[in-house]
């Protein structure tokens, strides 16, 4: 349970826009562990509030809310006043789903996918539609411990320079929330169906086939041009995307075998890996 020192949650404004409604709930938390500097939290709140975020949960702060944190909150210090406060992680993510851990120590989690915050945003406002996702930022001398990390679903790191590669809480809370909006607002433009698995299988297979037929791949390359179109074509296909490719493929075929064909001699055995 959060200590005593936690204020209630006050009902969130009805002005608030569509975006953020969507952006705010039924849930994205941000959970900061641990921090030292109260004006690391201030300026936290003020970045969540700048792209839409509204819950803060604080686990152990060496300081907690200060003059100094109102101060650096500037405009968000109802986001600093609402705060949760724990005294231990386990109860801070007793009510949350899915965990998301920022790190910027790769060595801490070398067998594990690492996500960017703009690949990772679609997914976890998907999620959050329908479960609550708390996002986990370190404290700031040592960021996540392992253990930490290992409770996590997913893990989220910002690239950086790799002279510097080190960034301050508040700084990693703007950029993990300005990713997030991003990802809203272009989602609120057009409500998009994607492709299905097996369509998105069936035009790589055809089209695998259609650039062997017409002699595109070289000797032992189709398995590596194949992944490398994957990668060019293999993100957010509709049906309609689909459709062209496979249009275009058609097209090939057909002047392929209007007397442009190559010998079978030249063609090369068909690969979709």
């Amino acid at each position: 349970m959060p200590s005593d020192t936690s204020p209630r949650h006050p009902s969130p404004s009805a002005s608030s826009s569509k975006a953020d409604k969507l952006l705010r709930g039924p849930g994205i938390s941000v959970i900061l562990v641990e921090t030292r500097q109260s004006g690391n939290i201030g300026s936290a709140a003020r970045a969540m509030k700048n792209m839409g975020l509204t819950r803060l949960k604080l686990v152990a702060p060496r300081q907690g809310v200060t003059d100094e944190c109102l101060h650096m909150a500037a405009g968000a210090q109802e986001i600093v006043e609402r705060a949760l406060i724990f005294e231990t992680l386990e109860e801070a993510l007793a009510d949350e789903q899915l965990l998301v851990g920022t790190t910027s120590h790769r060595a801490r989690v070398a067998r594990r996918p690492l996500h960017t915050p703009r690949d990772l945003a679609p997914r976890l406002l998907a999620e959050a539609r329908q479960q609550r996702v708390a996002l986990l930022f370190g404290p700031e001398r040592s960021g996540l411990d392992q253990e930490t990390l290992a409770r996590c679903q997913f893990l989220l790191t910002i690239p950086t320079a790799d002279l510097h590669p080190v960034l301050n809480v508040a700084q990693a809370v703007m950029v993990t929330a300005y990713e997030l909006h991003c990802a809203q607002a272009a989602d609120l433009e057009e409500d998009v169906t994607l492709a299905s698995y097996e369509e998105r299988e069936a035009m790589f297979q055809h089209l695998s086939q259609t650039l062997a037929r017409i002699g595109f791949f070289q000797s032992d390359n189709q398995a590596h041009m194949m992944k490398a179109l994957r990668r060019l074509l293999g993100h957010s296909l509709t049906p309609r995307d689909i459709r062209i490719v496979r249009a275009i493929c058609s097209q090939m075929e057909w002047f392929a075998e209007s007397g442009n064909r190559l010998p079978e001699s030249q063609l090369r055995p068909d690969s979709t890996e």
